[in-house]
């Protein structure tokens, strides 16, 4: 069965500060189903994100979960977006990531929303947009001479 709208997919891996602004970006893409999804990894996580999703009260998006299709999470993701491009004229994914304010920070925390945005580089008819999100943290204070 092929739908003649668009697709606008959110990605979330938890309920956090990344979730809003992807969300806030939804009304943009005039004409487009939208949903979110979530790919379950782990069991706990996802019933948590499950029932966090649902306590956040945004009805108008439907949260997908959806089992790994394949080694990586981007792998996954990718399986799934080929699934849903057979019967929709585009996709847009939206990969909310976490902007840390240092410059080292990213080379200690993996880059999944990168490696997704990647994965799905090439797709016919899906276009990915990484909204980052600023996170700073709390400035360190340091004691001189002691």
């Amino acid at each position: 069965m092929t739908d003649d709208r668009p697709l606008a997919v959110v990605l979330v891996a938890a309920v956090d500060r990344r979730v809003l602004p992807a969300v806030s970006l939804l009304p943009q893409l005039i004409g487009s189903d939208a949903r979110a999804l979530h790919i379950a990894t782990d069991p706990e996580q996802s019933y948590r994100l499950a029932r966090d999703w649902m306590d956040l009260g945004i009805g108008s998006l439907p949260l997908h979960v959806e089992e790994p299709m394949g080694d990586t999470l981007a792998g996954s993701v990718r399986r799934v977006i080929e699934r849903e491009v057979r019967s929709r004229p585009r996709i847009t994914v939206i990969v909310p990531e976490m902007d840390l304010g240092r410059w080292w920070q990213p080379l200690l925390h993996r880059g999944t929303g990168r490696a997704v945005a990647w994965e799905l580089a090439g797709l016919q008819r899906v276009t990915t947009v990484v909204v980052p999100v600023r996170v700073d943290l709390p400035a360190r204070t340091t004691t001189m001479g002691g």
